[in-house]
């Protein structure tokens, strides 16, 4: 089966010193993979990369198995249907509703569609009670859920979680893995970094781990 996204031979440096060399990746629809490696091996800059938001030094994308002549249309394409999630997401001072409904309204869609559509999306995560709460308010665990129902309900292709679980309490934890498992389920591909390689209560399909520069693929955690 042809991967909707192909990377080829991506190579990034900062200051003379080799961040990634010669990554190569495919991205097949509902991929749920699994990004491990020390501090500063290249995992954030990788998911940049993919998001379109930092310019490599070298590489080839492909969508749709047509390869792209050169960054400035791959760019384009990626920023169409990527979504990247830091670490510590950023809301907007407002309530729930107003921070997830922000990239429906700069598309200028109905009103009533983008009441609809968010209004679903909380109810899948079951976040509805929290639709009118200032998203200062919450909770970082309930920010992170909060700030993965506003890029999935965009319906981007792919999803780049960087520390997605980081300083969660075990409840906050089991309800993010589970929308996790949820957007794996709805075909939505998705890439997690982590510097845990075990991640049982996730139904990962790959485990890629960086290191020196260097992507190679492990054996996906078992439960």
């Amino acid at each position: 089966m042809t991967p909707w996204l192909n990377i080829q031979n991506l190579g990034f440096s900062r200051d003379k010193r080799k961040i990634l060399e010669s990554i190569s990746m495919d991205i097949h629809p509902g991929d749920l993979t699994l990004l491990t490696g020390h501090n500063g091996s290249g995992k954030t800059t990788l998911l940049r990369i993919m998001a379109g938001l930092l310019k490599p030094d070298s590489g080839r994308f492909s969508l749709e198995g047509k390869t792209q002549p050169n960054w400035h249309r791959s760019r384009s394409l990626l920023r169409r249907n990527v979504c990247y999630l830091h670490q510590r997401p950023y809301l907007f001072d407002g309530s729930v509703s107003d921070n997830i409904s922000y990239g429906l309204r700069c598309q200028k869609l109905d009103m009533r569609q983008i009441e609809a559509r968010v209004m679903d999306a909380l109810v899948n995560a079951s976040l509805e009670h929290l639709s009118g709460r200032n998203s200062r308010e919450l909770s970082g665990g309930e920010q992170q859920r909060v700030a993965i129902v506003r890029a999935q309900v965009l319906n981007p292709r792919l999803m780049l979680l960087d520390e997605p679980l980081a300083n969660m309490d075990k409840q906050s934890r089991r309800q993010c893995l589970s929308m996790i498992n949820q957007l794996h389920r709805k075909q939505v591909s998705v890439i997690l970094t982590s510097h845990e390689p075990q991640q049982g209560e996730l139904d990962i399909t790959r485990h890629l781990h960086l290191y020196q520069g260097i992507l190679s693929q492990k054996e996906p955690p078992q439960i």
